[in-house]
Protein backbone atom coordinates (compact mmCIF):
# COMPACT_ATOMS: atom_id res chain seq x y z
CA UNK A 1 0.00 0.00 0.00
CA UNK A 2 0.69 3.26 -1.06
CA UNK A 3 0.10 6.47 0.92
CA UNK A 4 0.62 9.57 2.79
CA UNK A 5 2.47 9.35 6.23
CA UNK A 6 0.63 11.75 8.51
CA UNK A 7 2.43 12.09 12.06
CA UNK A 8 0.31 11.86 15.01
CA UNK A 9 -0.32 14.94 16.73
CA UNK A 10 0.58 15.02 20.85
CA UNK A 11 -1.78 17.25 22.24
CA UNK A 12 0.30 17.25 25.35
CA UNK A 13 3.73 18.90 23.54
CA UNK A 14 1.33 21.54 21.98
CA UNK A 15 0.13 22.45 25.65
CA UNK A 16 3.46 22.65 27.03
CA UNK A 17 4.37 24.98 23.99
CA UNK A 18 1.28 27.79 25.15
CA UNK A 19 2.16 27.13 28.82
CA UNK A 20 5.94 28.53 28.27
CA UNK A 21 5.09 30.90 25.83
CA UNK A 22 2.33 32.31 27.96
CA UNK A 23 4.74 31.84 31.20
CA UNK A 24 7.85 33.85 28.92
CA UNK A 25 4.82 36.69 28.44
CA UNK A 26 4.35 37.56 31.95
CA UNK A 27 8.31 37.80 32.77
CA UNK A 28 8.62 41.64 33.48
CA UNK A 29 12.24 42.91 32.75
CA UNK A 30 13.46 45.23 34.93
CA UNK A 31 16.84 47.33 34.75
CA UNK A 32 19.96 45.77 35.98
CA UNK A 33 21.20 48.11 38.75
CA UNK A 34 24.54 46.91 38.85
CA UNK A 35 25.21 47.52 35.12
CA UNK A 36 23.82 50.62 35.21
CA UNK A 37 25.78 51.39 38.65
CA UNK A 38 28.89 49.96 36.19
CA UNK A 39 28.25 52.23 33.20
CA UNK A 40 27.42 55.54 35.20
CA UNK A 41 30.88 55.29 37.43
CA UNK A 42 32.38 54.48 33.87
CA UNK A 43 30.82 57.59 32.32
CA UNK A 44 31.19 59.97 35.44
CA UNK A 45 27.99 61.20 36.08
CA UNK A 46 24.75 60.36 34.07
CA UNK A 47 24.59 62.31 30.51
CA UNK A 48 22.67 66.03 30.62
CA UNK A 49 20.78 66.76 27.95
CA UNK A 50 21.87 69.81 25.69
CA UNK A 51 19.69 72.69 25.84
CA UNK A 52 18.57 72.61 22.40
CA UNK A 53 15.48 74.32 20.58
CA UNK A 54 14.18 73.44 17.47
CA UNK A 55 11.58 75.83 16.08
CA UNK A 56 10.32 74.06 13.13
CA UNK A 57 9.02 75.54 9.65
CA UNK A 58 5.25 77.00 10.09
CA UNK A 59 5.84 77.61 14.02
CA UNK A 60 5.27 80.93 15.25
CA UNK A 61 7.14 81.69 18.75
CA UNK A 62 6.60 84.67 20.24
CA UNK A 63 8.08 85.64 23.95
CA UNK A 64 11.83 84.99 25.63
CA UNK A 65 14.06 82.59 25.74
CA UNK A 66 16.81 82.66 28.26
CA UNK A 67 19.49 80.20 29.11
CA UNK A 68 19.62 77.66 25.89
CA UNK A 69 22.63 76.14 24.65
CA UNK A 70 21.35 76.18 21.23
CA UNK A 71 18.31 77.32 19.06
CA UNK A 72 17.79 76.84 15.61
CA UNK A 73 15.10 78.60 13.88
CA UNK A 74 13.53 77.13 10.98
CA UNK A 75 9.94 79.09 11.35
CA UNK A 76 9.29 82.82 12.99
CA UNK A 77 10.08 83.86 15.98
CA UNK A 78 9.77 87.26 17.54
CA UNK A 79 11.48 86.91 20.90
CA UNK A 80 14.16 88.42 23.43
CA UNK A 81 16.79 85.51 22.96
CA UNK A 82 19.81 84.34 25.25
CA UNK A 83 21.86 81.60 24.10
CA UNK A 84 25.38 80.16 23.51
CA UNK A 85 24.64 80.09 19.77
CA UNK A 86 21.69 80.93 17.33
CA UNK A 87 20.83 79.89 13.48
CA UNK A 88 18.46 81.23 11.61
CA UNK A 89 18.15 78.78 8.91
CA UNK A 90 17.10 80.12 4.89
CA UNK A 91 13.49 79.83 5.87
CA UNK A 92 13.43 81.05 9.63
CA UNK A 93 12.67 84.66 10.70
CA UNK A 94 13.88 86.02 13.78
CA UNK A 95 12.86 89.54 15.22
CA UNK A 96 13.95 90.65 18.25
CA UNK A 97 17.15 91.05 21.10
CA UNK A 98 19.79 88.76 21.15
CA UNK A 99 22.39 87.88 23.22
CA UNK A 100 24.74 85.14 21.93
CA UNK A 101 28.44 84.06 21.32
CA UNK A 102 28.20 82.29 17.75
CA UNK A 103 25.11 83.90 15.16
CA UNK A 104 24.97 82.19 11.83
CA UNK A 105 22.26 84.20 9.40
CA UNK A 106 20.86 82.55 6.38
CA UNK A 107 17.59 83.50 6.76
CA UNK A 108 16.64 87.16 8.22
CA UNK A 109 17.17 88.91 11.32
CA UNK A 110 15.84 92.14 12.62
CA UNK A 111 16.48 94.01 15.61
CA UNK A 112 19.32 94.16 17.61
CA UNK A 113 22.23 91.68 18.43
CA UNK A 114 25.38 91.27 20.47
CA UNK A 115 27.32 88.44 19.68
CA UNK A 116 30.67 88.13 21.67
CA UNK A 117 32.16 85.54 19.09
CA UNK A 118 31.40 84.62 15.20
CA UNK A 119 28.66 86.89 13.31
CA UNK A 120 28.57 85.04 10.22
CA UNK A 121 26.20 85.74 7.50
CA UNK A 122 25.46 83.21 4.70
CA UNK A 123 24.49 83.15 1.24
CA UNK A 124 21.12 84.74 1.19
CA UNK A 125 20.85 85.51 5.31
CA UNK A 126 19.53 89.41 6.06
CA UNK A 127 20.41 91.12 8.72
CA UNK A 128 18.35 94.72 9.88
CA UNK A 129 19.56 96.39 12.80
CA UNK A 130 21.90 97.21 15.38
CA UNK A 131 24.44 94.52 15.46
CA UNK A 132 27.63 93.88 18.11
CA UNK A 133 30.46 91.36 16.97
CA UNK A 134 33.46 89.71 17.75
CA UNK A 135 34.23 88.59 14.42
CA UNK A 136 32.52 88.72 11.13
CA UNK A 137 32.53 86.50 8.25
CA UNK A 138 29.73 87.63 5.51
CA UNK A 139 29.43 85.50 2.65
CA UNK A 140 28.83 86.57 -1.07
CA UNK A 141 24.94 87.58 -0.76
CA UNK A 142 25.01 88.05 2.72
CA UNK A 143 23.02 91.76 3.52
CA UNK A 144 23.47 94.00 6.11
CA UNK A 145 21.38 97.03 7.19
CA UNK A 146 22.19 99.31 9.91
CA UNK A 147 24.91 99.25 11.89
CA UNK A 148 27.47 96.63 12.73
CA UNK A 149 30.25 97.78 15.34
CA UNK A 150 32.84 95.74 17.42
CA UNK A 151 32.63 95.97 20.81
CA UNK A 152 35.23 98.76 21.97
CA UNK A 153 37.09 96.05 24.43
CA UNK A 154 37.47 93.85 21.20
CA UNK A 155 39.08 96.60 19.19
CA UNK A 156 42.92 96.85 18.66
CA UNK A 157 43.63 98.39 15.61
CA UNK A 158 43.34 102.39 14.32
CA UNK A 159 42.83 103.71 11.37
CA UNK A 160 45.12 105.87 9.93
CA UNK A 161 42.63 109.07 10.06
CA UNK A 162 42.77 108.19 13.93
CA UNK A 163 46.23 108.27 13.90
CA UNK A 164 46.44 111.28 12.63
CA UNK A 165 43.81 113.23 14.62
CA UNK A 166 45.59 111.90 17.51
CA UNK A 167 49.18 113.17 16.49
CA UNK A 168 47.80 116.35 15.36
CA UNK A 169 50.53 116.96 12.76
CA UNK A 170 49.16 115.52 10.10
CA UNK A 171 51.90 112.25 9.91
CA UNK A 172 51.17 108.95 11.35
CA UNK A 173 53.50 107.74 14.01
CA UNK A 174 53.27 104.02 13.45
Amino acid sequence: MTGINIPRLNLNKSRQIAEQDKLQKSIKHQPDEDNLNTINAILGTEPKARGVLSIGNGVVLSGKVVEADHIIIHGSVEAEVSAISIEVMPDGVLTGTIKTKEFSVSGTFTGNAQVSGNLQIQKGGRIEGDVSYGSLCVENGGLIYGTISKPAETQKLKSVSQILEETGNGQAAL
